[in-house]
């Protein structure tokens, strides 16, 4: 969390004012925001298979990373009442709107 007068806040407040995709860039960046999204897109929904599917992720990490791309509106979470509690993740429709663009990121990265 960065001080609300740092320069650095100031710094980022300016660079998303002069250039939406700064914007967009920090809703996806991170080590592990894109493949989580890709994780969710096919199925895997909950805690658990995620931190499954991606070997050598933290607990912390992983639960840092969703309450991100929550709060950026890219995924939702449902949390069920049961005996554990279960919490489902979900795609926004701004999620879903992330896949093809990070399908044409691969494939230009690929280049």
């Amino acid at each position: 969390m960065i001080k609300e007068n740092s320069s650095n806040a100031v710094n980022k407040a300016f660079l998303y004012r002069s250039c939406r995709i700064n914007g967009a860039l920090d809703a996806i960046s991170g080590r592990w925001k894109a493949l989580i999204v890709i994780h969710i897109s096919e199925g895997n929904d909950r805690f658990s298979l995620l931190k499954a599917a991606m070997q050598g992720i933290t607990d912390q990490t992983l639960g840092k990373q969703l309450k991100e791309l929550e709060a950026s509106g890219l995924i939702s979470k449902t949390i069920i009442p049961a005996v554990p509690a279960r919490v489902d993740y979900t795609l926004t429709p701004k999620g879903q709107a992330l896949l093809p663009i990070l399908a044409n990121l691969s494939e230009w990265s690929d280049m």
